[in-house]
């Protein structure tokens, strides 16, 4: 019997290997396809806003905008009231690449939900997300910081 856990490992596992071998051409390493689409999505997002909504930890987001800022994917800019602040926009190879990207993920999200009804999947989501909060709740309450559930 395959628990939430080890089912959510493996649709996480399986996405990306999808992700990788669709995106192959692009010089972007696994897991930082996520950071790109959000950046795409939201130019001149904070990486801590980056870090909140992906729910990954700040020095795993700091090191992945690194590296597509290495690449040429990104660029940061810093906040003018805030100098510790940086904003993250997509440069033009950024923009050149971000609706392969899109098109990708879509394609993926498309495979993942095959033979869901609409409902079903709406339903899957609210269930899915109704964990998420539970384990954000739970992570928040260990590590004694207050927290907002979207």
């Amino acid at each position: 019997m395959n628990t939430i856990g080890q089912v959510n490992a493996a649709i996480y596992r399986n996405m990306q290997m999808l992700i990788s071998s669709r995106l192959s051409e692009l010089n972007i390493k696994n897991g930082q396809y996520d950071f790109f689409f959000v950046i795409s999505l939201n130019e001149g997002i904070s990486q801590k806003q980056l870090s909140e909504h992906l729910h990954i930890g700040k020095s795993t987001t700091a090191k992945a905008v690194k590296n597509l800022v290495s690449k040429g994917y990104v660029v940061k800019h810093k906040d003018k009231k805030d100098v510790r602040v940086d904003h993250l926009y997509l440069t033009e190879l950024g923009r050149k690449e971000a609706p392969t990207v899109a098109k990708i993920f879509q394609e993926n999200l498309d495979v993942a939900s095959k033979g869901l009804s609409d409902e079903e999947s709406e339903q899957l989501l609210f269930l899915m997300n109704k964990v998420l909060n539970n384990l954000i709740i739970e992570n928040a309450t260990l590590s004694g910081r207050d927290i907002e559930i979207e």
